[in-house]
């Protein structure tokens, strides 16, 4: 099963990278505004945070971010305007969205602005 997931990821970033035309990083940059980013995270443990720059509970959750960030766990930030495509691949359906990666593979999601919960489970997740 593990070698399936990882074999699926490996063909999805494929696909968006012949077929978005551009690819920027994971840090959101990149040298055209609608870049797809390409996320390599087959072994790490990580966050990704789906957002957008309009979103109120977005922005009323980046001190909550940065604090996780601060204690060293690592925080993917993913621009869903930006990046429909992985969105799309993620399941967001609404923002902002949280999912948990652990060693490669989703573990859990948060979905809303719920601070004290992805506290809880970043944390969870980051000492397992």
């Amino acid at each position: 099963m593990s070698k399936y997931i990882k074999l699926l990821i490996l063909c999805s970033l494929s696909s968006m990278i012949l077929f978005a035309g551009c690819v920027g990083t994971a840090d959101g940059t990149n040298n055209n505004e609608n870049h797809e980013i390409s996320l390599n995270i087959t072994d790490n443990t990580v966050m990704l945070e789906f957002y957008a720059d309009w979103c109120g509970y977005c922005k009323a959750l980046e001190p909550t971010i940065k604090d996780l960030e601060n204690e060293g766990i690592e925080v993917i930030k993913i621009d869903t305007d930006k990046n429909q495509n992985l969105a799309n691949q993620y399941g967001v359906r609404a923002l902002p969205t949280i999912v948990y990666i652990k060693d490669g593979k989703i573990v859990d999601k948060t979905i809303g602005y719920k601070p004290e919960e992805i506290k809880e489970k970043a944390k969870k997740i980051y000492n397992n």
